[in-house]
């Protein structure tokens, strides 16, 4: 089984990014070796750690990019899925809210990232993508998140009219989906719906072991509820419940639908409900019926069915697709029990958790600044004596 050793997250507060002698660009401790890929909010690269030799992905955010998905988020909530109004329940409402996040930014450069942050530090298990340390450089108005290295990248792309890029024999679907299945079965357990699963996001390390990445979507269920608000991912993996404006939806049967969707595409190597605008993509969802090409399996094709049930309800759950015949096929494979899945406890996870995520670092944060200034006067003392000197 998977064991856990250090938990720790470390943060940079004040990270010094620049080149080293052969012009390549540093950030803390760390070389970039390459560029991976780029997604909505930045860069994502190959990075070593300059005194172990470690290779790890750093994921780019741009703070411009963080603060716009943020203010749209407080938009929505400020109209309350209405229209926006403008009393206090409305403009007034959205401003007061834009102001607390300018005055929490200015105090904690992680706020943008806060419940992302306060889910990844928790999250310990062999199909999750593992955060270990968060930079920040103010200068250039960046965040920089160091996580597992996946060097084999994505189980599939989908290009730019979503047309994915490879299809799996039965036996390797099978592999990724029951992969993906732990670990999309570990976040639910404790309370966590992931709402972007997809292709994009289920990543394969050097060993051919999937992990579910980015928990930028990510949101933790209020104790005791099994709903979210409000609709987020990707257009062409959201449950049907999504597509309707729902104010509140089962997130675990939302989630189940999204993996239903790739385990299709993994097989047939195509999307089951298509069109060429998020319109029609959505039309589809919600009526078109799914087709089966090629051999057609009873099995796999009850699974997928399942999994894409229109009825949030009536869609299987994940206990269910444990015991589905051909997950098990027809008895011959066994997954780890749900105890055995989900041994490492990470505890309830809360809104102090979120809200305490990086506090104890800004106790030392005049000293970090402190520090800072001295390096930069101590660089200005050597320069200036350095002029001095080509003078004479």
């Amino acid at each position: 089984m998977y064991k856990v050793t250090d938990l720790s997250v470390k943060y940079t507060v004040a990270a010094e990014v620049n080149e080293d002698s052969d012009g390549v660009m540093v950030v803390g401790p760390y070389t970039v070796v390459d560029q991976l890929g780029r997604g909505s909010f930045g860069t994502v690269y190959l990075v070593k750690h300059i005194e172990t030799g470690q290779l790890y992905a750093m994921k780019e955010y741009a703070k411009s990019g963080l603060r716009k998905r943020r203010q749209s988020d407080m938009m929505k909530g400020a109209r309350g899925g209405g229209p926006m109004r403008s009393g206090r329940g409305g403009l007034f409402a959205a401003r007061q809210l834009a102001m607390k996040q300018q005055n929490e930014e200015a105090a904690d450069p992680f706020s943008l990232i806060k419940t992302e942050l306060a889910i990844s530090k928790k999250l310990k298990h062999p199909n999750l993508v593992r955060l270990y340390e968060v930079l920040n450089d103010s200068e250039m108005d960046v965040l920089y998140l160091v996580i597992d290295l996946c060097k084999n990248g994505p189980i599939q792309k989908l290009d730019a009219e979503q047309k994915l890029s490879t299809k799996f024999s039965p036996q390797v679907a099978h592999k990724y989906f029951t992969q993906a299945l732990l670990g999309l079965e570990y976040l639910h357990e404790h309370g966590i719906i992931h709402r972007d699963i997809k292709p994009d996001n289920l990543l394969l390390a050097e060993d051919d072991v999937l992990k579910i990445a980015d928990f930028g979507e990510s949101v933790l269920l209020e104790q005791d509820k099994a709903k979210v608000k409000g609709s987020t991912g990707t257009p062409a993996f959201m449950a049907p419940e999504l597509c309707q404006n729902a104010t509140e939806v089962s997130g675990e049967a939302a989630d189940i639908w999204s993996l239903g969707i790739c385990l299709y595409c993994m097989i047939y190597g195509a999307l089951p409900f298509e069109g060429t605008s998020i319109i029609q993509i959505m039309d589809s969802i919600a009526d078109s019926e799914i087709r089966f090409p090629g051999p057609y399996d009873e099995n796999l094709s009850d699974l997928i069915k399942r999994m894409l049930e229109r009825d949030s309800n009536t869609r299987i759950t994940i206990d269910e697709i444990r015991e589905h015949s051909w997950v098990t096929q027809n008895g011959e494979y066994a997954l780890p029990s749900k105890e055995q899945n989900c041994e490492h406890h990470i505890g309830e996870i809360t809104q102090k958790d979120i809200d305490d995520a990086i506090r104890p670092i800004f106790e030392i944060l005049p000293v970090i600044n402190a520090m800072a200034k001295l390096r930069r006067f101590r660089r200005r003392i050597k320069e200036k004596r350095e002029r001095e000197q080509e003078l004479l």
